[in-house]
């Protein structure tokens, strides 16, 4: 039995229509990549729609990675992290008393990479499917040391004058702003400096009123959708580079890590 293109799944699941795959189709003609990803890209799917479309197609059960609490040590000691970063893969647990590696993947079909996780791993390789930033999310939690994602809920992402990414919670930047509003409330307004044009009336005199203070919260909110959107663009140039051959990913991560 032939597997169901993904395109044509989307459709026959009401969650695509044939003007969008035709565009989502014209662009992987142009650039290459993966259709399901360029979906993606373009906003026509979620990636959580996208985990299940493929889990239908490719007969693969699917993992939602953020409800995975934690993984064991020796598990994670089956793939190396620069591994797991490279592959976009990320191991769950092992069964079979050890003989069989479970690993979720953004590209379970890539034959060539489960070979090479079976080799590096000397077990069996079970593949479940993720999505491809619910999996980088995953490496951060349990490999980096990072906090978990519920811990992020609330929370901004924003780069500072070094280009190092600061995390401030929601709670913090609300008292700061309310802290800033109420010293702009508390200080004396002066009246703007008038041009000696000969007598004035006080019709010709401005109001002097209180200006809104903008909400810190809402400029954050904006400038991080802007550099999402931004990283969404590079990692996508990255990403079709290595597909084109220009460079591999592994010289592409050794430069960024210098």
């Amino acid at each position: 039995m032939a597997t169901i293109k993904l395109g044509d799944l989307l459709i026959k699941a009401n969650v695509l229509q044939e003007g969008q795959l035709k565009a989502a189709l014209a662009e992987q003609q142009k650039w290459g990549g993966r259709l399901g990803e360029i979906l993606v890209r373009m906003n026509l799917i979620t990636e959580e729609v996208l985990v299940k479309a493929l889990s239908r197609q490719l007969g693969i059960p699917a993992v939602n990675l953020d409800a995975v609490q934690g993984i064991p040590p020796h598990v994670k000691a089956k793939l190396p992290v620069e591994m797991a970063r490279d592959l976009v893969a990320v191991p769950i647990q092992l069964r079979d008393d050890g003989k069989t590696l479970v690993v979720a993947m953004a590209e379970p079909q890539n034959v060539e990479t489960v070979d090479m996780i079976r080799a590096r791993a000397n077990t069996r390789v079970m593949t479940q499917v993720a999505g491809r930033t619910a999996i980088m999310r995953a490496i951060a939690r349990f490999y980096e040391g990072e906090a978990d994602v519920s811990d992020f809920e609330g929370s901004f992402k924003v780069v500072d004058s070094q280009g190092r990414t600061v995390v401030k919670s929601l709670k913090e930047i609300e008292a700061q702003a309310g802290a800033a509003v109420a010293s702009a409330a508390a200080a004396p307004a002066s009246p703007p400096p008038v041009a000696s044009r000969g007598p004035v009336s006080l019709s010709d005199v401005p109001s002097v009123g209180k200006r809104p203070a903008e909400n810190p919260v809402e400029i954050l909110r904006a400038v991080e959708d802007v550099q999402r959107k931004e990283v969404a663009a590079i990692k996508a140039m990255v990403e079709l580079l290595i597909e084109k051959g220009v460079f591999s990913r592994e010289e592409y991560l050794a430069k960024v890590r210098r």
